[in-house]
C-alpha cells in the first residue's frame, strides 16, 4: 500500500469507491472502482500497475481509481492517438 495516504485518506477513498460500485452498478466507474478495491485487499493500491512507481497523493485522492501513474497514462494516450 503506497505510504503516500494516511490511513483516514485511504478510508475516504475506500468509501468512495464502495460508493461508485453500490450505485453505479454495471457501467465502467463501478468496475474501475472494484479494480482499486481489490487492488486495495491486495495492498497493491497507489501504485502504477504499469511500472511500479507510487501514485501521488493528490492523484490519488482527485481520482482514487487510477491505476496508472502520471507517466503511463500519458504514454498510454499517446498509443491510443
Amino acid at each position: 500500500m503506497s505510504d503516500n495516504l494516511s490511513a483516514q485518506q485511504l478510508l475516504r477513498i475506500r468509501s468512495k469507491l464502495e460508493t461508485v460500485v453500490n450505485e453505479q452498478p454495471n457501467t465502467r466507474q463501478a468496475e474501475s472502482a472494484a479494480a482499486a478495491l481489490q487492488r486495495m485487499r491486495e495492498g497493491e493500491y497507489g501504485y502504477c500497475v504499469e511500472c511500479g512507481d507510487e501514485i501521488s497523493a493528490a492523484r490519488l485522492a482527485a481520482k482514487p481509481d487510477v491505476a496508472l501513474c502520471v507517466d503511463c497514462e500519458a504514454l498510454q494516450d499517446e498509443e491510443d492517438a
